[in-house]
């Protein structure tokens, strides 16, 4: 049995005193502290570089948004406006000009051309002159010229939906009428070799589709009248543009 220690008088005079082991633990203590002070300093340094650079990348990505939104809306006027150049080619044909016009050859308008100048019963039916412009060789005003003569717009009809007073029968509907009357006269009065042809002006259409001498003046002054409408239309819109 070991004897008890017995501590001297400086020892229980000092207890403050520490080991050798005590103060190596409070030295590795003191040194991991600062190791973690300084992980957490770093993580906080480079989360601000982050979120500094997504900022950037945010900030960056939003100016060419914006630069991609400005050349779209450049492209769109340049593209407008060169449209609008095309269609000044429709030039406000004279009444003279009209009378001695191909009537098989296109006219060239737009749908939204001929919105301008159908009126009552008519308007609705631009699409059907558009289509019918297309598929066969009719410059579409003249059959939109005969309707609106033929039927004062669509308010006169002697037949059901007969504009163009073609026949004595009435149709379904009035692009029913169009359609019927677009194809016979393009096949029939202004193509060579057809039934009723005589030529391909308005003059040489009336010798065989109406009894009326002065009825190709009326249809080529309306004729004459749509074009300046639609031409006068393209130079405002042209005027906007520059």
């Amino acid at each position: 049995m070991s004897e008890p220690r017995y501590y001297s008088e400086t020892e229980l005079n000092n207890p403050g005193r520490w080991s050798r082991k005590t103060l190596v633990l409070i030295a590795v203590g003191t040194i991991l502290a600062i190791v973690l002070l300084l992980l957490a300093l770093w993580a906080g340094v480079n989360r601000l570089a982050h979120d500094s650079s997504e900022e950037a990348i945010a900030i960056a990505e939003e100016k060419n948004a914006s630069a991609q939104e400005i050349d779209l809306a450049n492209s769109l006027r340049k593209s407008t406006v060169e449209n609008v150049i095309a269609q000044e080619e429709i030039p406000a044909y004279s009444y003279a000009e009209v009378q001695a016009m191909d009537m098989s050859k296109p006219s060239g308008v737009s749908v939204e051309d001929l919105k301008l100048v159908t009126k009552y019963k008519l308007v609705g039916t631009e699409e059907t002159l558009y289509n019918l412009e297309q598929e066969y060789d009719l410059n579409c005003l003249l059959l939109l010229a005969i309707a609106s003569h033929e039927s004062a717009y669509g308010t006169a009809q002697f037949h059901p939906n007969n504009v163009c007073g073609y026949g004595y029968k009435g149709f379904s509907s009035i692009n029913e009428c169009l359609d019927t009357v677009g194809r016979v006269l393009a096949k029939n009065y202004l193509a060579p070799g057809g039934a009723f042809y005589k030529g391909n002006t308005i003059a040489a259409v009336n010798r065989t589709y109406a009894a009326d001498g002065s009825w190709n003046v009326k249809v080529a002054r309306k004729v004459a009248y749509f074009y300046q409408v639609i031409s006068e239309n393209h130079n405002a819109q042209l005027e906007k543009l520059k």
